[in-house]
């Protein structure tokens, strides 16, 4: 592992083991073709046209002029002409600065190309997926700091070299797709060396740790000269220094068949599973399965994720679960479609469960951005299958053109905006509650004794007491007595002979009142009031 090992701590990614010698030389293999001499090969594809003396030792050639066709050639990488091989930038989301040697930072943009010694540092919420000459590609994830190192294409096209450094972050890696048998990658990060015979995994650095993730093939991960081999499903972690830990089984895809297929509010939520050994979630919403294009990322120590915002449209969604090692498991994909505009309006009056006094409120919501028409539904159940109202208006209130019966009912308002109708807003309840009358005193009693005076009243109706004040005025500015009563029964000292003044009204549960009713009451001299025992109210 001579080349490997001068690198330090690095991670790599090894394509094909068939590049690698016995002596761990990297090398190319050629196919030898009618015609071919050992020279001519040599002038076409070594750097050095006079090394063909060392690939006639190395593949024990007799007669460099008279090679046999189909007998294979190996030969040295570092002694085959290289070309270079820039990357193409299949997408860029939100903000990614690229560095160059001896330039000044920009902003990378979706079909440009890259070459070695570029620098990519990508922001929160930003991504680049890169595809590379053989057409395996990198997605750069948010957060993270790549640069590419070595991208080159050996002479004839056979074998494609590319190196890339992994300093902070993650990327996801799908190499070498067509499977070509003498392709190499390497992903170098500051602690471990992977060689890989898979084609898709995941590579962390987190505090100068790496974190590697097999979704599909096999990894060899090598850490302190010892090399752990991970499989599809697994995945490990080397500290810089220490050997790579033993795999342990990444977490399984979280359970998404409960989650949304529509979603009309933001922002988006997704409500998942608790999961056994999970402390953490992932999700990355993207355009389609390609992933290619995160738009929005999240992270959740809870099984709820939520995003802020995205344009109207369909969407697929990636989560998965993080266990307490930082190793992230197995993805799963959910389609779900958003349709949130135009914005509803927020609804100001009723508030939510509130009671309303009269048969006809105002129904009142706020004004939209850049909306016109609103759609009203009033309905008897949350439902709305029973609806009582459903017009469209033009003001941003509305008073219903019928009397409400006492209830509960449920209201909720969409915008308009052309032809395309938004979502309806989170319905509100409000109770239609008719405003206590005042008592009618003429159904009243009045008794009295020595010491007191008895008034008798109606039994009131549930959720309802009488107030009463016994005055000697009609404005009850020199009020007698004052007092409440939740069955009719009223008792109070018995007041001076003469005109008296009694005023009820009835009050409810949330201190709604009636008018007053004032009767004149003519209190006897105590010497006749056993001939009153039951003295009528006359009106005043």
């Amino acid at each position: 592992m001579k080349q490997l090992t001068c690198y330090g701590l690095l991670l790599g990614l090894l394509v094909n083991s068939a590049v690698i010698a016995a002596d761990s030389e990297p090398e190319w293999r050629y196919t030898i073709r009618p015609g071919d001499t050992l020279i001519q090969f040599s002038t076409r594809y070594l750097v050095k046209t006079a090394d063909w003396g060392q690939l006639q030792k190395l593949n024990q050639i007799i007669n460099p002029r008279r090679l046999i066709p189909g007998q294979t050639l190996r030969i040295p990488l570092h002694l085959l002409k290289q070309h270079p091989a820039p990357a193409l930038v299949l997408a860029v989301t939100g903000s990614v600065q690229v560095n160059l040697p001896n330039s000044a930072a920009y902003e990378l943009h979706s079909g440009e190309k890259l070459y070695s010694g570029a620098k990519l540092h990508t922001a929160a919420n930003s991504s680049a997926t890169l595809q590379f000459a053989d057409g395996s590609t990198a997605m750069v994830q948010p957060n993270s700091i790549m640069q590419l190192d070595t991208m080159s294409v050996y002479e004839g096209g056979g074998m494609v070299d590319t190196k890339l450094r992994l300093q902070q972050g993650r990327a996801e890696i799908k190499a070498n797709p067509e499977h070509k048998p003498d392709n190499r990658m390497e992903v170098i990060t500051p602690s471990a060396v992977a060689a890989v015979r898979g084609t898709e995994f995941r590579v962390a650095v987190e505090n100068a740790v790496t974190l590697e993730e097999t979704l599909d093939g096999r990894v060899g991960l090598i850490a302190a000269n010892q090399e752990v081999p991970i499989a599809a499903g697994y995945g490990s972690i080397a500290e810089q220094g220490k050997p790579a830990r033993s795999p342990v089984s990444l977490l399984a895809a979280p359970d998404v068949h409960a989650l949304p297929i529509k979603i009309d509010r933001l922002p988006m939520r997704f409500e998942l599973a608790a999961q056994e050994s999970a402390v953490g979630w992932i999700g990355q919403i993207a355009p389609d399965t390609s992933f290619q294009q995160v738009l929005l990322e999240k992270t959740s120590d809870t099984p709820r994720l939520s995003f802020a915002d995205l344009p109207d449209g369909k969407y697929m969604l990636r989560v998965r679960a993080k266990d307490i090692s930082g190793l992230q498991g197995v993805d799963a994909v959910h389609a779900f479609e958003l349709n949130a505009r135009p914005f509803a309006p927020l609804l100001l009056t009723p508030g939510n469960n509130a009671t309303v006094r009269t048969a006809q409120p105002d129904l009142t919501w706020s004004e939209a951005n850049g909306i016109n028409i609103y759609r009203i539904q009033l309905a008897r159940d949350i439902a709305f299958s029973d609806k009582i109202l459903d017009v469209s208006s033009s003001q941003n209130h509305l008073k219903p053109t019928q009397e409400l019966t006492p209830g509960d009912y449920y209201l909720h308002v969409a915008s308009i905006a052309g032809d395309d109708q938004g979502p309806f807003s989170d319905a509100i309840k409000f109770t239609y509650k008719p405003a206590p009358v005042a008592p009618d005193l003429t159904l009243s009693a009045l008794s009295f004794d020595d010491k007191s005076m008895y008034v008798s009243l109606p039994t009131p109706l549930e959720g309802l007491r009488y107030e009463a004040e016994l005055a000697s005025d009609t404005t009850r500015n020199q009020v007698l007595w004052h007092g409440e009563s939740m069955d009719g029964k009223l008792q109070m000292p018995r007041p001076d002979a003469g005109k008296q003044y009694l005023s009820v009204r009835m009050i409810d549960t949330d201190g709604t009142t009636s008018p007053f009713s004032t009767q004149i009451i003519e209190v006897p001299h105590k010497q006749h009031w056993k001939l009153l025992l039951l003295l009528p109210l006359f009106a005043l």
